[in-house]
């Protein structure tokens, strides 16, 4: 479901699709750090990024919302210490220049600890613009240095640490420089005890239709099974919400792979996904939004040939996060966060990849 079978038994892919069967996502040039996407170097405190997306603004430039780690941190104090920034690009590869948070901390709230993984969309009828994203707080003190998810017994503690605290939340502003308007309360609590997600709600891949209803896959844990991640979906009739859950059970995405990428195909009307399985990528295709079968098997794509000429083997791919032409619904780029191998001091960043036709 990547392409359509021609009369002479080749496939003719879809927008955005190559191989013999369809299999690879058809990359261009990607940009590296300093040429393009969002890279930092201190900007408002700010070196590392990570899970970032980007729209279009009215004003015909890009906005970018990623995840950032205050005071200069790494991706390890992602439970304590991320906060959604916003940076600015005159086009979709960037470079995107640091603008300001997006969200920050507040004490008292359900999010006030940290603000991770944002996915960035407008709202179909009023170009209201959402910011879907986990939050998480906790009651013991925050060590932005340690590793939050060691050790932790949620089920004794279950709002101790901040791993347990988990939540998908949204925002709402009507203009990408914000103010932000942050609910009260996250948009999907984890579920019922014994369900699959009773213990946390997490990194939201939400795909808003044209009459402003929403599609919203998340990733969560039970306390009967914290080992194993699970991907579930939820819908509102409108973005506003209520998001209420769809099924009884998580969907049949592949549990070695997470962090969904999705957008929907016009042409072959299917929605397309792209998971990270570390230094491949995991695509799958589905009707309904529901039941998900791969197109192929995992692909490599750590080995990157940037638009500048150079080539370098990344440490880590994840959070791919697409970019959709709205005139056209064909993607365009691929947001993925990576950490490099000898570039910007090892530091990760936000990459981003032309996507061909």
């Amino acid at each position: 479901m990547a392409g359509r079978c021609a009369a002479d038994g080749a496939c003719a892919c879809d927008h955005g699709w190559t191989g013999e069967r369809c299999e690879r996502i058809n990359f261009g040039a990607a940009r590296a750090c300093g040429h393009g996407g969002l890279c930092l170097r201190g900007e408002g405190g700010f070196t590392s990024t990570w899970g970032g997306a980007a729209v279009r603004g009215d004003d015909g430039r890009y906005h970018v919302f990623a995840a950032g780690f205050a005071a200069n941190r790494t991706l390890s104090a992602w439970l304590t210490s991320s906060r959604v920034i916003h940076g600015v690009g005159d086009a979709p590869g960037g470079a995107y220049r640091f603008s300001d948070v997006s969200l920050g901390p507040r004490p008292a709230s359900w999010d006030g600890l940290t603000q991770h993984n944002p996915a960035a969309l407008r709202a179909p009828d009023d170009g209201t613009y959402l910011l879907f994203y986990m939050g998480s707080n906790q009651t013991s003190p925050a060590d932005a240095d340690a590793d939050a998810e060691a050790g932790v017994d949620c089920a004794a503690h279950p709002t101790a640490q901040s791993v347990c605290m988990q939540r998908v939340g949204l925002a709402t502003a009507s203009s990408p420089y914000g103010p932000w308007a942050r609910r009260e309360h996250p948009i999907v609590e984890p579920g019922p005890p014994g369900a699959w997600d009773d213990l946390f709600t997490t990194n939201p891949t939400p795909h808003v239709f044209r009459n402003g209803s929403v599609l919203l896959l998340y990733k969560a844990r039970s306390l009967e099974g914290e080992g194993a991640m699970r991907t579930g979906v939820a819908f509102a009739e409108s973005w506003r919400g209520p998001y209420k859950r769809v099924g009884a059970g998580p969907v049949s995405v592949p549990g070695d792979c997470e962090d969904a990428g999705v957008y929907y195909s016009e042409a072959m009307g299917v929605f397309r996904m792209v998971l990270h399985c570390g230094c491949s990528y995991q695509s799958l295709w589905s009707l309904d939004g529901m039941e998900w079968q791969r197109t192929a098997a995992p692909q490599p794509w750590c080995a990157v040939s940037y638009a500048d000429g150079g080539n370098e083997t990344l440490l880590r791919r994840e959070r791919p996060k697409w970019v959709v032409d709205a005139a056209t619904g064909r993607p365009t780029h691929l947001l993925t966060d990576v950490f490099p191998a000898t570039s910007h001091g090892g530091a990760s960043f936000t990459m981003v990849a032309e996507v061909l036709p």
